[in-house]
């Protein structure tokens, strides 16, 4: 049997297919210009469904491509942004462990100064436990110093001691205060012996009749007075305790004395009667 073939009516659909494939080859590079032109395109009746599916796919591919790459833009700037916020993060805790080491440094130096003044405070309460019978001597040894010294401006001294007994039990004043009192009265009793003074004072006559007379000390080697009309002139004997009248031999030499003692007279050399410390042991 011959069987007889037609190809011409294949060769006429292949021809026709390869014509619409040249179109789309030829329209595919203008498709990622706009989505408008895809449109239009998928509308184009020379397509046939085939064609238009893979349009449509393709389509559909570069906008979830355009939303991809949205979404990794995004996340690059978040990503960006966190990598800041941990570089400044990383900096302020590099910051923060230097502050914190200088600070532990400065609380440790802190606690040793603590710990120093408490000792000091240990010790300072210890010393005044020790210091307050040492204050009570030294105030016991001062009256019995006033007591055998040459009765001179005796009322102030005496007044000097009283107050510093009153001194020692008064709650409200500090051990230092009370030691620096008595370190002051030491002074100025030690200030006695090396200047001379004038003042007036009261003195009972041997009628046990109270004058005023004027004293002139001189340290502690001389203490002599004189009347205020200048008559009589008298000394106090160290060696049997009790005062006594000066010749008029000594009248002269007391009145410059005076004198000078109260810078009413250039100092020189006066006549006094001095006891010698063979004479007052």
């Amino acid at each position: 049997m011959n069987v007889a073939i037609d190809f011409s009516s294949g060769f006429l659909a292949m021809h026709h297919y390869f014509d619409k494939l040249l179109f789309l080859l030829l329209i595919l590079p203008l498709y990622g210009q706009a989505e408008t032109q895809n449109t239009q395109l998928l509308d184009t009746p020379l397509l046939d469904t085939p064609l238009k599916d893979a349009l449509k796919i393709q389509q559909q591919t570069s906008q979830a491509a355009s939303q991809s790459q949205q979404v990794i833009d995004k996340l690059s700037d978040q990503t960006k942004q966190l990598l800041q916020e941990y570089q400044n993060s990383t900096r302020y805790l590099q910051s923060l462990k230097v502050f914190n080491d200088n600070l532990q440094q400065t609380i440790n130096n802190q606690q040793d100064s603590v710990d120093s003044l408490q000792q000091q405070i240990d010790s300072i309460q210890q010393t005044s436990i020790e210091i307050t019978p040492l204050m009570l001597r030294m105030i016991d040894s001062l009256q019995q110093f006033i007591d055998i010294d040459l009765p001179f401006l005796g009322p102030l001294r005496q007044q000097r001691v009283d107050q510093l007994n009153q001194l020692m039990t008064s709650p409200d004043v500090t051990t230092s205060e009370k030691f620096r009192k008595i370190l002051e009265a030491y002074q100025i009793e030690s200030d006695y012996g090396r200047n001379i003074e004038t003042y007036k004072a009261s003195l009972l006559d041997q009628n046990q009749q109270k004058r005023t007379l004027q004293f002139l000390r001189i340290g502690r080697i001389a203490l002599v007075y004189q009347t205020l009309d200048g008559k009589e002139t008298g000394h106090w004997n160290s060696q049997n305790k009790s005062w006594q009248i000066l010749d008029n031999s000594y009248r002269y030499s007391v009145s410059q004395g005076i004198k000078m003692a109260k810078k009413q007279a250039s100092v020189g050399l006066i006549r006094l009667p001095i006891a010698t410390a063979e004479a007052i042991q």
